[in-house]
C-alpha cells in the first residue's frame, strides 16, 4: 500500500494505492474476483459500485488503515463460482462484518507522516482533515479521494505496477471510499 499519484489521477494528485495480487493471498484473490464487478470508465479503469466493494479509511495515530468490504451476499456468490478448494481457502477471508452488514475482505495498513499529508484535500478522514471537494465547492461523495487499486499477476514495486498499468497489462480499480 502506498500514497502516491498514479493514472489517471493527474501527477500532483496523492492517492492510497493499493497492489493486489491476482495470484496472491485469499483476501487478495478476493478482491480482485470482486472487481470482475466493476464498469468500464476510461480504457483500462474500472469502477465499482459501493454494494459490490467499496473501500473505508481509517487512521489512528499516525497508521492509516485501508478495508475492502462488500455484502455478504456478494461474497457468497463470488465463492459459489469457484472449486471446494478455494472456498476452503477463502473461509477465513470475511470473517469481519463492519457497520451498516458488510463484510471485510482485504485489510491493509502503513505508517505515514500525517502532517505531511494533512494538506492533500480528501486523502485522510476524520474532521481534522479537508474533505475532497467537488468543482462546484460541494463536499465530494464522503469526503474522502478514491482508494485506487491495481491488478497485478505476482508480486510488485510501486514503479512496476505503474509500468504494467502503462503496458495495458494492469488495471486501476477506483472504490469509492468513506
Amino acid at each position: 500500500m502506498w500514497i502516491a499519484a498514479v493514472p489517471p489521477a493527474g501527477p500532483d494528485e496523492l492517492n492510497i494505492v493499493l497492489g493486489l495480487d491476482t495470484r496472491g493471498g485469499p483476501d487478495e484473490r478476493v478482491a480482485c474476483d470482486l472487481f470482475g464487478y466493476g464498469h468500464e470508465g476510461e480504457e483500462g479503469v474500472f469502477y465499482l459500485l459501493p454494494d459490490d466493494l467499496r473501500a473505508t479509511v481509517e487512521l489512528t495515530g499516525s497508521r492509516l488503515g485501508v478495508r475492502l468490504v462488500t455484502r455478504p451476499q456478494r461474497m457468497a456468490e463470488n465463492l459459489a463460482e469457484h472449486g471446494v478448494e478455494f472456498q476452503r481457502s477463502a473461509a477465513n477471508v470475511a470473517n469481519e462484518t463492519i457497520d451498516g452488514g458488510q463484510v471485510t475482505v482485504l485489510y491493509r495498513e502503513i505508517d505515514i507522516d500525517v502532517d505531511a499529508l494533512a494538506a492533500y484535500p480528501g486523502l485522510l478522514p476524520g474532521p481534522d482533515h479537508r474533505p475532497a471537494m467537488t468543482e462546484d465547492g460541494e463536499v465530494a461523495g464522503g469526503g474522502l479521494r478514491p482508494v485506487l487499486c491495481l491488478d497485478h499477476a505476482g508480486p510488485a514495486t510501486l514503479p512496476e505496477l505503474l509500468d504494467s498499468y502503462r503496458a495495458g497489462e494492469g488495471s486501476v480499480i477506483v472504490l469509492g471510499a468513506d
